[in-house]
């Protein structure tokens, strides 16, 4: 019987790695590998992460070294590499839309289809941009808040202008684009949905974002539709979040919901269900026993030292 190969990726690779492979007892088959050679595909609620084509689920050790600007590409492979079984090296926890979607491909959550490209020849990789998104798609900035940097795409040749506009220095991920009337923003405080509202686009505008103008109407809570909260719900127990938001849109067509993101840091709108939300996520996370005293049955705030 052939003994198993033992492969190795060095991610991304340093000088001098063989003079240490060679005190090994045994054959190792090194990949030198490099960030700028990885492909993240979400596609019909799988995930698949490659280096130079080849799946990292078929590598038998993966050793990944980054830096504080990589420290969320790493992560994100480290989840990956953790659900296919495969032994890797620590990396910290760090987030951005990469490791979220990730997380969220892992745990079963419906999203739209995505690509990730770490190097981005965009004329290169139009076939592939359109195969797995299709067209129109949605390009975002793996850490944009507020819709900032995102753009709509409705073919190749505009893809590769408005590419061209974004700064270089970003990242970017290409998601399919759900045709959609409204979605939702579903607050969750501690396991528990407190607040949601239906977003309508304005006229012309494909964000669904208040500060780009979309018009925000708040449902009661018995109104939300029961799998538009057990979606929230999940992702913020997946995300292991206390105080998220997430953003659910709706296909226009078949009425099916997909998770878009949850947001770390949700707007508060006044004079709304999600003040309340707030006040009972804050109230859950604060002891007021030292600051409070009772007097005749009356709680008090202590009076002011001099």
């Amino acid at each position: 019987m052939a003994k198993k190969t033992f492969n190795l990726l060095c991610l991304p690779s340093f000088e001098n790695i063989e003079q240490m492979l060679d005190r090994f007892s045994f054959p190792i088959k090194l990949t030198k590998g490099g960030f700028k050679d990885l492909e993240f595909i979400f596609q019909d609620k799988g995930v698949k992460v490659l280096h130079q084509g080849i799946d990292l689920a078929s590598f038998s050790f993966v050793w990944l070294v980054f830096s504080w600007k990589s420290r969320d590409l790493a992560y994100a492979i480290k989840l990956y590499l953790d659900h296919s079984n495969v032994h890797s090296t620590y990396v910290e926890k760090s987030t951005s839309k990469r490791s979220d979607n990730m997380i969220f491909a892992l745990g079963g959550i419906e999203t739209p289809n995505m690509l990730f490209l770490s190097r981005i020849d965009i004329k290169k990789s139009l076939a592939k941009i359109g195969k797995i998104c299709g067209y129109p798609l949605i390009i975002k900035d793996i850490k944009g808040t507020k819709g900032v940097h995102s753009k709509f795409i409705t073919t190749e040749r505009e893809l590769v202008e408005k590419m061209r506009k974004l700064p270089r220095h970003k990242r970017y991920l290409f998601q399919k684009y759900i045709p959609n009337r409204y979605d939702w923003g579903v607050l969750v405080v501690n396991g528990t949905v407190v607040a949601g509202a239906k977003r309508y686009h304005c006229q012309g505008e494909f964000r669904n974002n208040v500060c780009n103008g979309a018009k925000e109407v708040f449902v009661d809570l018995e109104k939300i539709p029961v799998r538009i909260k057990k979606m929230a719900i999940k992702a913020s127990k997946l995300l292991g979040l206390s105080w998220s938001r997430a953003d659910i849109i709706i296909d226009k067509d078949t009425k099916k919901p997909y998770l878009l993101e949850v947001n770390r840091s949700p707007r508060i709108t006044s004079k709304s269900s999600e003040v309340e939300g707030a006040y009972d996520f804050l109230s859950s996370q604060i002891n007021p026993a030292p600051f409070v005293r009772k007097r005749c049955g009356v709680n008090h705030f202590p009076a002011r030292e001099a």
